[in-house]
């Protein structure tokens, strides 16, 4: 009796821990699509720099913050809505997946990464 209560304390000590870390999600250029076609949905994220940003950006990442300057100081962030999911991208997808870790610990639910950035996308740009 004894090694079955500890058994079965250790599976909800298991599982507790797996409900309690958060990882975000990559996504492809045709999840991203579907994405943006509900922009109320999501906060686009890009953290690029703004240079970058102006140069070419998608359309709907209405959100620059330069990963550069915000790794140092998250107040960056306090304008978000940790309860309405991010997506975030760069040009590669490195600074998005650091950027990712960052918004996770800083208390956002669910984030999204753009896996190949702009570099990879497909769509349309401005």
């Amino acid at each position: 009796m004894k090694k079955i209560m500890v058994l079965l304390l250790s599976f909800t000590l298991l599982f507790t821990l797996a409900a309690c870390s958060k990882e975000y999600t990559n996504i492809d250029n045709e999840e991203l699509k579907t994405m943006l076609e509900t922009p109320g949905d999501y906060q686009f994220v890009d953290v690029r720099t703004k240079e970058e940003y102006d140069t070419s950006h998608v359309p709907g990442f209405n959100i620059q913050v330069d990963y550069y300057i915000f790794k140092n100081d998250y107040s960056l962030l306090s304008g978000l809505d940790k309860d309405i999911p991010v997506v975030i991208m760069c040009n590669s997808g490195n600074r998005s997946v650091s950027a990712a870790k960052i918004f996770l610990d800083e208390g956002f639910e669910v984030v999204y990464n753009l896996t190949d950035g702009i570099q990879g996308w497909d769509g349309p740009t401005e």
